[in-house]
């Protein structure tokens, strides 16, 4: 699972899906719109309404420990990333266009891709070379600003 953003607003990602070591499909597309809200998930599927329902609602204050899930979302011309997860519970935070974002398990290597001059739709294939958990299509999404 690979979400990344490059300085330009252009949101790429991955379409695989996993479970433990099993490839469920490398055709998912991880790109939800809800209420005009354009969301880039990673993490657990079955967790995704519940991340839709703390953006939208502000947050509970509780969640089950096996929650896990992460997202880059966009609203407009602003972009968040926000998630849920057993050591945090919900967060959300604010972030620029501009700045590099990255999220799931390969990340690190987007991230990396990314500060050597590579977009996000390169970097996101550089990650699918690198991590395990990552593969299939690349689909990408401009932020308007």
């Amino acid at each position: 699972m690979t979400i990344a953003m490059d300085k330009n607003g252009l949101i790429a990602y991955d379409s695989r899906v996993t479970a433990n070591n099993y490839i469920c499909t490398d055709k998912a597309n991880k790109h939800v719109k809800a209420n005009g809200v354009n969301y880039f998930f990673c993490g657990r599927e079955a967790d995704e309404p519940k991340l839709i329902r703390a953006f939208q609602d502000g947050g509970e204050d509780d969640y089950p420990d096996n929650v896990d899930v992460s997202a880059i979302i966009v609203q407009g011309s602003k972009v968040y990333t926000a998630g849920i997860n057993s050591n945090e519970g919900y967060y959300c935070q604010t972030e620029k266009i501009g700045d590099i974002i990255i999220a799931g398990s390969g990340g690190d290597y987007a991230a990396g891709a990314l500060h050597a001059g590579c977009n996000a739709k390169e970097a996101v294939k550089i990650a699918i070379k690198c991590d395990n958990n990552s593969g299939g299509l690349v689909r990408t999404f401009q932020v308007k600003g």
